[in-house]
């Protein structure tokens, strides 16, 4: 259902994720807002660290409730408000997507909603 698209004649991705997904035969397809690292209690993950683990299980816990997991993630687009968190970045995300690969954008924006938030990530799936 979903093919990674790594073309020849243009650089390799800089981390892991995939330069296209073709997805074909999916039925449903999931927009998921943009999560930030509020704990379901409603106070704030302390860190980037945290903050990225909590954006990462909120996604996962509106796949579930969608009936879709994280291998029907296609499209990932991140946003960081320290330029100095890309590497933290992509350490988390690799660890909480398990070698799955999806389309990616990763901006570092001058701010998010609330001056507290060190990020922000949506999604999109498809199944």
């Amino acid at each position: 259902m979903h093919n990674i698209i790594e073309p020849a004649g243009i650089a390799a991705p800089s981390s892991n994720y995939a330069h296209g997904i073709a997805t074909s035969g999916a039925d449903r397809w999931l927009h998921i807002s943009g999560q930030v690292g509020t704990r379901p209690d409603g106070t704030l993950a302390g860190g980037s660290e945290a903050q990225m683990q909590e954006c990462w299980s909120r996604i996962f816990s509106i796949l579930d409730a969608s009936g879709m997991g994280i291998t029907d993630i296609v499209k990932v687009t991140v946003f960081l408000t320290d330029p100095a968190d890309i590497g933290l970045y992509r350490q988390v995300r690799d660890r909480m997507l398990g070698g799955h690969k999806a389309a990616s954008t990763l901006l570092i924006v001058a701010g998010l909603a609330d001056p507290n938030w060190k990020v922000e990530i949506e999604a999109v799936a498809a199944a």
